[in-house]
């Protein structure tokens, strides 16, 4: 990956501590542990709340215990 490229994070689903979270194409968890939602939400309702900057990196599995690096907002893209 050059300097100038950015990574697509695809929304998952939101886990059972109810946060969104979004998976790249390695399958490497992220999402916001700040913003919470209802089960049932769609990701075009989350990406109106949540934006590159309220990412964390969660680790390779989904519900798993937030890593809680912060991402570069500028290396990211969500998407639904």
């Amino acid at each position: 990956m050059s300097c100038n490229d950015t990574v697509e994070l695809r929304f998952e689903g939101i886990d059972d501590f109810n946060r969104p979270v979004f998976k790249d194409k390695s399958n490497n968890r992220y999402g916001s542990t700040n913003i919470l939602f209802d089960y049932g939400v769609t990701g075009s309702e989350v990406l109106k709340k949540v934006s590159e900057k309220d990412i964390l990196y969660f680790g390779r599995s989904f519900g798993c215990e937030p890593d809680g690096s912060k991402i570069n907002p500028n290396k990211i893209r969500l998407i639904v």
